[in-house]
């Protein structure tokens, strides 16, 4: 995973911006309804079992059924917000 200059400089001002300064960023899955998504949440520190990756002094912890996802993507931010540039979809999936 990688991360461009606008995501970073948008995370710093999100983490300064909590009531209490976190650490970093986790990047977890969810289930929905056509399979795992990818969320992203200020956090104090990582989960157990979650791999660390600093980027530009921004700590990210990723979750274990995380880390296969972001292989090759870089975290972007854009008019629309956050965004992960070269996911793979699985192809399939029951949303339209």
């Amino acid at each position: 995973m990688d991360a461009t200059p606008t995501a970073i400089s948008e995370l710093r001002k999100a983490l300064e911006l909590e009531e209490n300064p976190m650490r970093g960023v986790r990047i977890f899955t969810q289930q929905g309804c056509c399979g795992p998504s990818l969320q992203m949440s200020a956090a104090e520190g990582a989960n157990s079992g979650d791999t660390q990756v600093n980027i530009e002094e921004i700590n990210f912890y990723i979750a274990p059924t995380a880390s296969d996802m972001l292989e090759g993507v870089t975290l972007d931010y854009g008019p629309n917000g956050f965004r992960l540039q070269g996911l793979k979809r699985n192809g399939g999936g029951c949303c339209g």
